[in-house]
């Protein structure tokens, strides 16, 4: 069974709204990527209207991949997402890029950098890491001719990355010259709060060039929370104190949920 559940996120006086079928079974989080993905590329389009008001444009553009040599964070149910992508793909681009991921985790390994989530999980230290990371130059194995080859499955943190200023000063990232677009929210960061972390302090999450080998090594648990609960959860740390959100549903402790259709 599915409950019909509405969501709307409003800024710069534009607003984006929908409604979905939200399964009332327990269900893993993977079931909610799609609707997920769907709602940062409108959060996102609310932010590419309010930068062409203000008079300015998008840089992004396929071709400049300056940004997919970054430490790119996807949560835990993104990695099996991404697993399962690769296995799927036909030979031998299969291997290409499971040959491309282990090049790159060697690359991290002769760096030190293997535990780079343990590391970049302290605020302090996270700038820094990234700052690491991103002079190593490696390349996302998705890469394809500085395009994104699985675009339409690329992680949420790549969706909400975007700046005005000119392309070639991406390839100096850290040197305070990149103007990013601000977003009205940001669907990764909420994503990722519903792979079950004990600490709602820390957001969960793992490097993209090791996504695979986590997902590998760590199956996706059991169901046991419904499909509605999670959608709540979602929208409650994406848009926390929306107008209008009902109280909690029973069971969902303490979480508001959705606006019920």
């Amino acid at each position: 069974m599915t409950q019909s559940m509405r969501f709307r996120v409003a800024w710069h006086g534009r607003h984006v709204e929908g409604e979905a079928a939200i399964p009332t079974e327990p269900v893993r989080p993977r079931i909610l990527l799609p609707l997920v993905q769907h709602l940062a590329n409108a959060v996102v389009s609310l932010a590419e209207a309010a930068v062409k008001d203000a008079g300015k444009a998008i840089s992004c553009r396929a071709g400049c991949g300056a940004c997919c040599r970054q430490l790119v964070p996807v949560s835990r149910t993104e990695a099996h997402h991404l697993r399962d992508l690769i296995e799927a793909m036909p030979e031998p681009r299969r291997q290409v890029v499971r040959d491309r991921f282990t090049s790159g985790k060697q690359r991290l390994l002769e760096a030190g950098m293997l535990e780079v989530s343990e590391r970049a999980a302290d605020s302090e230290d996270r700038l820094a890491v990234g700052r690491d990371y991103f002079r190593l130059g490696i390349p996302c194995p998705f890469l394809e001719e500085e395009s994104c080859s699985i675009h339409a499955d690329r992680p949420l943190a790549c969706r909400e990355y975007l700046v005005t200023s000119p392309p070639e000063l991406c390839r100096a990232e850290y040197e305070g010259t990149i103007r990013k677009v601000v977003l009205p929210a940001r669907p990764m960061p909420a994503f990722a709060r519903l792979d079950g972390v004990p600490s709602a302090e820390r957001d969960s999450w793992v490097p993209l060039l090791l996504a695979p080998d986590w997902a590998e090594a760590n199956p996706e648990p059991e169901p046991t929370v419904s499909g509605v609960e999670l959608f709540a959860r979602f929208l409650s740390v994406l848009n926390p104190g929306s107008a209008g959100v009902p109280p909690a549903l029973p069971g969902s402790a303490g979480v508001p949920p959705a606006l019920p259709g």
